[in-house]
């Protein structure tokens, strides 16, 4: 913890300084930059102080050279003027070279500027003093120098940050350059006086000279400050500059010199002008000195700024220091202790410490409870473990127990899966001995049909015969549902579309009710025709019992262009809800859904989802557009034969529908494989769909002679050898009204009737008597130890024979 809070501290303090140090870094710069400007300031005080003093000297030697370099003293300017300027050149010199002109380009370049024009300097005065420069030339070389130092002080007047510059600081050049432009045509106006005003290019340049004196002048009242502008009309003003003004005025108004302005001493007017010009060079130097003294306070301004902000960042940094010391002590002084109690613990049982009311005071309260509280749980754990030892006993007891008991559970599940094995493959074998019983059914009712020639007693047989084809489907839905497939449901050749969709008619209770529209010419291939056959049934069972008694159910088929077959089941009921239709369409498209478990309502569905999947069949339920629901079947191409088979024949319905063209193309799924083999699985139990409503029977009369002949309970009455085709009754009667009628044959066709009826009727008795035996058996196999177990071996044989 030490380390930590050190480090702590250590952060602390380093932010304060860190972020502190922006703002010195800041006043240290500003101090740099105002000293910086000090001695810019200071510089141009040396130059204005030297530029006057070359002016007089300018001045002095311009008269000497016009003079004809003839003095009393021998000499333009004595020793000690000279050595006075020299001085004056020495300090700027240092002063200009030490200037900082980082920042500031343009004074870098009037400094550069200066430093040579003064290393010239001795040249200009040689060449005055012993020529062979002229007055003009001599004015001309010393402006140069002069020009040189006052661009000094304009340069700095431009590179001036903008906290230092101020409004006489702009002005004060332009006052430069006019006290420079008053002392040039002092000498000027001197040296022509001089010279006897012979030359009269001095008095044009000292015109010159005049006019941008004044402009000067107009210039430094615009900029000025009103300060300096008062200070300037104070100062320069009157009897001397009057006198001054007035001469000047004379002098200047023309380009040369009249006789009476000759008459003028030129000692005279040097000290009138001088006079003026010293007026303007206090004015002059006084604003120098009052920018450099405010350049100065800016300066100390920086400094007293600089030095608050190190005073307040040392304040900070020590407040900081001071607090973190003083919190590290406060929280290490507690720690400590609490350290040394817990290094102490158990063995040393005095309680922790309590000093002040801190968290740390708090803790050690805490401690304290929880040592105590520590001490009440070693009593019980102590009690407790003791209690354990006896519970380790109940444990291993439980642990035996619990072993028999999963034993016991191993056993009772290898006992179940038995028993469900066995009920399974029971509940098979009825199903498969049901479905034998029903084929020998048949077999015997189709016998009976043959020797029976009553119509009465035909149709009460028909009936029967329905009846029984019903039950043939019950059993074989029980099969498909438990996975399994009928041994004897497969033909060995192709079976012609019609005679499938006639086969499923049949087998439904309201066959009546079904009407064809129109079938292609097709095949179905024989392992697939009484699959197909059942489906279809079911799908019109469905169809016939969820709509209307007295509204007919339509079957249609196409053959697709793909080489699908596609039937369509339409019904005019009340429909379907969408969710419950959405429902039905999933469980038809699962490739083996499993059987409900127990409810045994809507089955059919379950049935007709295994179907279609056992054979690659696509079946789909839509809402039809005029109410009810239409079941689209769609048979893959390999389930398909060609209509013209060479295994058997076509029906009247298949040549009639031969030539029958493409009707439409069915937008289904992908098309399945076609010998796909699935293995069968268990379906969880579905609702059914709805329940149908209860039709009252109705009273059919004979149709006309196209159509099948009806019972009175509106059942087709069936002819044995007929395709139950439409018309097909009717041409019957029509062929059996024109044959002519032998009575001895008929006697003997009747008598050989009666006989085998006689005959059939022994043949059912005994054929009844031996069924109610096999059932007898098959009872007493499903209920072992009861009577009726001798019998088992008759209707093994029977149900081999159905097989069979």
């Amino acid at each position: 913890m030490r380390q930590r809070l050190l480090a702590t501290l250590l952060v602390s303090t380093v932010t304060v300084l860190a972020a502190s140090a922006p703002g010195v870094a800041v006043a240290a710069d500003d101090l740099s930059e105002s000293q910086r400007l000090v001695d810019m300031a200071q510089l141009d005080i040396q130059a204005v102080s030297l530029a006057h003093s070359l002016s007089d000297e300018r001045d002095d030697m311009a008269a000497f050279v016009a003079g004809g370099r003839s003095t009393a003293s021998g000499a333009g300017v004595s020793e000690t003027e000279r050595s006075r300027v020299d001085r004056q050149v020495q300090e700027v010199t240092v002063q200009a070279t030490a200037v900082d002109t980082t920042d500031a380009p343009a004074l870098a370049t009037a400094v550069g500027e200066l430093v040579r024009r003064l290393k010239e300097l001795a040249q200009v005065r040689q060449k005055a003093l012993s020529g062979p420069e002229s007055a003009q030339g001599t004015i001309d070389a010393y402006s140069a120098v002069t020009d040189a130092l006052d661009g000094v002080g304009a340069a700095i007047a431009r590179s001036l940050p903008a906290r230092g510059a101020a409004a006489d600081s702009t002005a004060l050049p332009v006052l430069t350059r006019a006290v420079s432009q008053a002392s040039a045509e002092r000498g000027l106006l001197v040296s022509a006086l001089t010279a006897g005003g012979g030359q009269s290019a001095l008095t044009t340049a000292a015109q010159t000279a005049d006019v941008r004196q004044r402009a000067a002048l107009a210039d430094f009242r615009q900029t000025a400050s009103t300060g300096a502008r008062k200070q300037y009309d104070e100062t320069v003003t009157g009897s001397d500059a009057d006198r001054a003004e007035s001469e000047l005025a004379k002098l200047t108004d023309r380009t040369w010199l009249s006789a009476s302005d000759q008459a003028l001493k030129p000692s005279s007017v040097a000290s009138d002008l001088s006079a003026r010009i010293d007026l303007m060079r206090s004015v002059e130097s006084s604003l120098v000195a009052a920018e450099a003294e405010r350049l100065a306070s800016l300066r100390d301004d920086d400094v007293t700024a600089l030095e608050l902000h190190i005073a307040l960042t040392a304040l900070c940094f020590l407040l900081a220091l001071g607090v973190g010391v003083s919190t590290a002590r406060s929280i290490t002084r507690p720690a400590a202790a609490l350290a040394r109690f817990a290094r102490g613990y158990p063995h040393d049982t005095t309680e922790a410490k309590v000093v002040g009311n801190d968290e740390f005071a708090t803790t050690a309260r805490a401690i304290n409870a929880l040592v105590a509280d520590t001490s009440a749980l070693r009593a019980r754990a102590a009690a407790l473990d003791a209690e354990h030892t006896a519970l380790l006993g109940v444990r291993d007891a439980l642990a035996a127990e619990r072993d028999s008991l999963l034993g016991k559970q191993d056993t009772l599940t290898s006992q179940l899966g038995s028993l469900q094995g066995t009920v399974h493959s029971t509940y098979v074998n009825l199903s498969l001995r049901t479905l034998g019983l029903v084929e020998r059914q048949l077999t015997l009712i189709e016998r009976l049909e043959d020797l029976v020639h009553d119509p009465e007693e035909l149709q009460q047989l028909f009936k029967l015969d329905h009846l029984a084809t019903r039950m043939r489907r019950n059993s074989e839905n029980l099969l498909v549902l438990a996975g399994a497939e009928h041994p004897t449901g497969q033909h060995a050749k192709s079976v012609p579309l019609v005679d499938v969709a006639r086969a499923a008619m049949s087998e439904i209770e309201n066959y009546e009710r079904v009407r064809i529209q129109f079938l292609p010419a097709g095949r179905i291939v024989g392992f697939a025709a009484d699959d197909t056959s059942h489906l279809v049934a079911e799908l019109l069972e469905n169809a016939a019992v969820f709509s209307p008694p007295q509204d007919d159910v339509h079957l249609s088929g196409w053959l697709l262009e793909s080489g699908e077959l596609m039937l369509s089941i339409e019904d005019q009921g009340i429909g379907i809800p969408a969710a419950r239709l959405t429902e039905l369409n999933a469980l038809l498209e699962r490739p083996d859904p499993a059987a409900p478990a127990c409810d045994t309502t809507g089955m059919g569905m379950y049935v007709i989802a295994r179907l279609a999947a056992r054979h690659g069949i696509r079946v789909q339920l839509r809402d039809h557009k005029r109410g009810g629901v239409a079941a689209v079947v769609v048979i893959p191409a390999a389930l398909v034969a060609p209509a013209a088979d060479p295994d058997g024949p076509q029906s009247p319905v298949e040549a009639a529908a031969a030539g029958e063209p493409l009707r439409r193309r069915l937008p289904g799924p992908r098309k399945p494989e076609p010998e796909a083999k699935r293995e069968p699985h268990r379906e969880p139990k579905r609702e059914p769909r709805r329940e149908p409503k209860p039709a009252e029977p109705e009273e059919h009369t004979r149709p006309a002679d196209d159509s099948p002949a009806l019972t009175a309970k509106g059942l087709p009455q069936r002819v044995p050898k007929a395709t139950g085709l439409e018309g097909e009754p009717a041409a019957r009667e029509r062929e059996r009204a024109t044959a002519p009628v032998d009575a001895e044959a008929l006697r003997r066709r009747l008598g050989g009737f009666q006989q085998g009826l006689i005959e059939g009727r022994r043949d059912a008795d005994a054929e009844t008597q031996e069924i109610r035996a096999e059932v007898t058996a098959e009872l007493s196999e499903s209920r072992p130890g009861e009577p009726g177990d001798s019998e088992s071996d008759s209707e093994s044989e029977g149900v081999e024979e159905a097989r069979g």
